[in-house]
């Protein structure tokens, strides 16, 4: 029977990604809480990220020529890699692959943090447009300096 993976292609190589027990245990000792929780964080942690990483990268005869998670997150950046948005749902397919999650609750997941991040730039927006329809009223509020 194959394990199952997530499978990355960077640079023409594919890497195979799955959190083991063993993997989950680590990191559930490095971190001091549920490997779950460490998932989730490792969107906006790049400590949690790199950490993830080098455990989905290592499992016994994954096949991976790269082992670390550090070096592995500045293959992904250089590979056009960017956002929270984008890491978060690479921690939620790992989790998938990994037997934490079905499907379906890391697709809920993904869509949710999809419309917060969403919402979170349209009212920053909204608040950047406010600030200058005032700055536009009262253009001595803060004069320009010289």
């Amino acid at each position: 029977m194959a394990r199952k993976h997530f499978p990355v292609t960077l640079d023409g190589n594919t890497y195979r990604l799955r959190l083991t027990i063993s993997g989950q245990r680590s990191l559930k000792s490095r971190f001091g809480e549920d490997t779950m929780e460490t998932i989730l964080q490792a969107g906006t942690d790049s400590e949690r990220m790199c950490a993830l990483l080098t455990e989905a990268l290592s499992w016994p005869d994954s096949g991976n020529s790269i082992t670390d998670g550090e070096q592995f997150y500045d293959m992904l950046v250089d590979s056009d890699y960017a956002g929270q948005e984008r890491f978060f749902c690479l921690a939620m397919d790992i989790a998938t692959a990994s037997g934490l999650l079905t499907a379906q609750q890391a697709d809920d997941a993904k869509r949710a943090l999809g419309k917060a991040v969403e919402e979170t730039f349209r009212s920053a927006n909204e608040a950047m447009s406010q600030g200058e329809a005032v700055q536009e009223e009262n253009p001595t509020r803060n004069p320009p300096k010289t």
